[in-house]
């Protein structure tokens, strides 16, 4: 086998974490040995061992690592967490060769776990398969590139690019197909956020059907504090609530009891709100808010994916568009992603242009 081979078995190895690392990025490993896979590991959950680790533990005989190679997808760790740094262990195991994809973004080890190695006699190498493995992390890497949460504005709309009929009831778009790839989608990410307006309209719990070990945070932004504690979204406590309101006296946060939290300040914006996600530790955030929040984060260019949901029916008249605002008119453009059937709707997935290539789509 070739050495990209061997990244190509550390990368789908990445893979078999999905949904259990919390904000801990997916990473996968192997050891090799005289073209020999002596094992394959992976980062197999939050606090728990680390993908160098867990291939360490599948080792039928430890002292064969002496003198091996590791594939690993991300920069070992240089720090002491929640587990010890993976950088030390591999000298201690007397792994003589390295190929990372990618540099950690982490400030907390960028780069530190690679001079570690080098220091200590280890062969390094970066950059092997890094733009497939950077695909692993996507909002991770976002997260520390940008100092903020990767925003994804999600969509379901008719043709006219309608959010709901001028009745006065709540109109549905999606069948059960589509409805389980937005819970799929949910499920990827570590907030979901709405406004008050479709707090009051819906009347949403924001839960995710899909079983995850992390259930995403659900926002609310509710300056006035106008939705009742009755809704269901505050009779609901199997994910976190957090409620930013407006206030006279401005705290960082009011914990209230189990997973309901407080935000209050004098003045709430689009910006303030993503950078309070931010301090937060919150990497990610999909947006289901209506019309209004929607232009809101177009505005302040913080729409960094959009994901439209359309179905083949024309609402017209005085239906509620999408993106509507009382604002003057804008334009930004998107790069497609990919278009495909779902349910009775076409999906639709949009990047911000200056993401595209970093995404492998230049």
């Amino acid at each position: 086998m070739i050495q990209s081979d061997y990244m190509a078995q550390a990368i789908a190895a990445a893979r078999l974490g999905a949904g259990l690392t919390y904000r801990n990025p997916l990473v996968g490993a192997v050891i090799v040995k005289n073209d020999r896979v002596l094992a394959v590991g992976h980062h197999v959950g939050f606090g728990h061992a680390h993908a160098e680790v867990d291939a360490y533990q599948h080792v039928t005989h430890p002292e064969d690592v002496i003198g091996s190679t590791m594939y690993v997808t991300l920069e070992p760790c240089s720090h002491y967490g929640k587990t010890p740094p993976c950088a030390h262990q591999l000298v201690r195991w007397g792994v003589k060769e390295v190929y990372v994809a990618q540099q950690d973004p982490n400030p907390l080890v960028g780069g530190k776990g690679i001079a570690y190695l080098r220091e200590h006699g280890v062969q390094i190498h970066v950059g092997l398969m890094e733009t497939v493995a950077r695909q692993l992390n996507r909002a991770y890497n976002f997260y520390y590139e940008y100092q903020r949460p990767l925003v994804t504005v999600k969509v379901a709309q008719s043709l006219d690019g309608k959010l709901s009929l001028n009745d006065g009831k709540r109109t549905y778009l999606t069948d059960m197909v589509a409805n389980a790839d937005v819970d799929h989608l949910r499920a990827t990410q570590q907030a979901i956020l709405i406004g008050s307006q479709t707090a009051i309209d819906d009347d949403p719990r924001l839960l995710v059907k899909e079983r995850v070990a992390y259930p995403p945070v659900r926002v609310l932004l509710d300056r006035r504090n106008r939705v009742s504690h009755t809704s269901r979204l505050w009779q609901t406590n199997e994910a976190p609530l957090w409620h930013f309101v407006t206030g006279k006296e401005s705290t960082k946060g009011i914990e209230d009891k189990d997973t309901r939290r407080t935000f209050k300040t004098s003045e709430w914006s689009i910006d303030k709100v993503i950078q309070t996600l931010s301090d937060q530790g919150v990497q990610s955030v999909l947006v289901e808010g209506g019309a209004h929040i929607q232009d809101a984060f177009l505005r302040v260019g913080l729409v960094d994916q959009l994901i439209i949901y359309q179905v083949p029916e024309i609402f017209g008249g005085r239906s509620l568009a999408s993106f509507a605002s009382r604002a003057d008119s804008m334009r930004m453009r998107f790069t497609p992603v990919t278009i495909e059937k779902c349910g009775n709707a076409t999906k639709m997935a949009f990047i911000r242009p200056s993401l595209a290539a970093d995404w492998g789509l230049d």
